[in-house]
């Protein structure tokens, strides 16, 4: 049988705090095909964790759209989150243990871990793991936005065909937050958002809004939130009135265009750069995620870090004493 990532992977990361278990990460990752409309619906179900999934969920997402593509049933994959937000991305307190930090203050824990460590899981569970089949995907996708839509998730946004958001949808990742303006796929941010937004939101970290989204092509309609489901429900019917042959040719020529502006450089630098973002060497004075997570615990250290900044550029909306 097929090993997943997650068992190839075990002896190079800190299992001991990830969550593998495959079980549990397919009752984050959820997956249903209504065949009579042709849709199959990807659902990230932890609203208690703000749809925060583990690392190892983000090579079931891939996973699920190579099986949604391979279904002749289906024409539309559609992503959606449970509560009131689509999802924040990877889970916070697995970030650093996936390429091997470990949990300890000894000094065989806090070791660095090596490039190649840090290679194979950002390229093939958090980069190209997920994002490359939902951008290669030749079904149509479309994400169904409220709320934030961060991290990974801003990622599947940047990856999918529409985008449909509700006036409260903010986009982000917050890699940027924790490491500085690192490496991301850089074709599709700037064929999204262009290059001067993407210059913006990376050096100071803030947030897209929907209607800016929209502005910039990130977002194809901003919807009030009683009308989302019924949006994502007409784009994806109108779409699968459509012959399954046409919608994969078409998707297919897309391919070759995208492929010739640059997508496949692009979605390197995701994964390649990625080695360098998680080797920051901090100054003094200098904010550092990991060492606020295991001196304050993972809320209190993101609080932290968005209280160093003014309103406009936070993440969350976390107030200040002064602000109150």
């Amino acid at each position: 049988m097929k090993k997943t990532e997650a068992e190839l992977l075990e002896n190079q990361w800190d299992v001991a705090n990830m969550e593998v278990d495959p079980e549990v990460i397919a009752s984050y990752v959820k997956y249903d095909v209504d065949e009579k409309r042709s849709v199959a619906t990807i659902t990230f179900d932890r609203p208690d964790r703000l749809n925060a999934i583990p690392v190892a969920a983000f090579e079931r997402v891939g996973d699920l759209v190579r099986e949604a593509e391979a279904d002749d049933r289906v024409k539309v994959i559609v992503f959606k989150g449970e509560g009131d937000h689509f999802g924040t991305g990877a889970d916070a307190a697995e970030l650093g243990h996936y390429i091997g930090y470990k949990s300890g203050t000894d000094k065989a824990s806090r070791r660095r871990p090596a490039q190649r460590q840090r290679i194979l899981p950002d390229r093939n569970v958090l980069s190209s793991g997920f994002t490359r089949p939902i951008i290669e995907s030749l079904k149509a996708t479309i994400c169904q936005v409220q709320g934030y839509c961060y991290g990974g998730h801003f990622q599947i946004a940047l990856s999918a065909d529409i985008v449909i958001a509700t006036p409260n949808a903010k986009f982000t990742h917050p890699a940027f937050r924790y490491l500085g303006p690192g490496p991301q796929d850089m074709y599709h941010w700037i064929e999204k958002v262009g290059l001067t937004t993407m210059k913006d939101v990376m050096l100071t970290m803030r947030a897209i809004g929907a209607e800016e989204g929209e502005r910039k092509g990130l977002v194809t309609k901003v919807v009030e939130p009683d009308e989302l489901q019924k949006w994502v429900d007409d784009y994806a019917d109108a779409i699968a009135v459509m012959p399954l042959d046409s919608l994969m040719m078409g998707k297919s020529m897309m391919q070759v265009v995208m492929e010739a502006r640059g997508k496949g450089l692009g979605a390197m630098t995701g994964w390649v750069g990625h080695g360098w973002a998680t080797n920051v060497a901090f100054e003094d004075g200098d904010w550092n995620f990991l060492r606020a997570r295991r001196e304050k615990g993972v809320a209190k250290a993101l609080e932290e870090r968005d209280m160093l900044v003014a309103p406009y550029f936070r993440l969350s909306e976390t107030r200040s004493a002064e602000e109150e």
